[in-house]
């Protein structure tokens, strides 16, 4: 992808607001035009810093979306089920939980 013409200008545009105190309501001034920092530098600075361990997500089971149409009172029946499971955990159960435990107790 080509890169946009005022990138630049953008980008700098931006870092100068970034650098003003919060409340301001003057248009910044344009910046300076920066030096470059040379690359060595940077790789330097990357090699010298201690990797952060990156955060694994837990693998969840492999799943299906599917759409249920239950009658309203099948529904309700979950539902109610569900909330009595909320208050005795502490925390949402919701009423699709509830379903597929019921479920899988009658695969078993």
């Amino acid at each position: 992808m080509k890169k946009h013409r005022d990138a630049s200008e953008l980008a700098a545009r931006i870092a100068a607001a970034a650098r003003q105190p919060a409340g301001m309501s003057s248009v910044p001034t344009p910046p300076q035009a920066a030096p470059e920092t040379p690359v060595k530098s940077a790789v330097a600075r990357t090699a010298a810093e201690p990797a952060k361990p990156k955060k694994t997500k837990v693998k969840e089971p492999q799943t299906v979306p599917i759409t249920l149409r239950p009658d309203s009172a099948l529904l309700n029946k979950f539902v109610l089920k569900a909330s009595e499971r909320t208050r005795e955990e502490g925390r949402v159960v919701s009423a699709q939980q509830i379903m597929l435990e019921a479920l899988e107790r009658s695969d078993a």
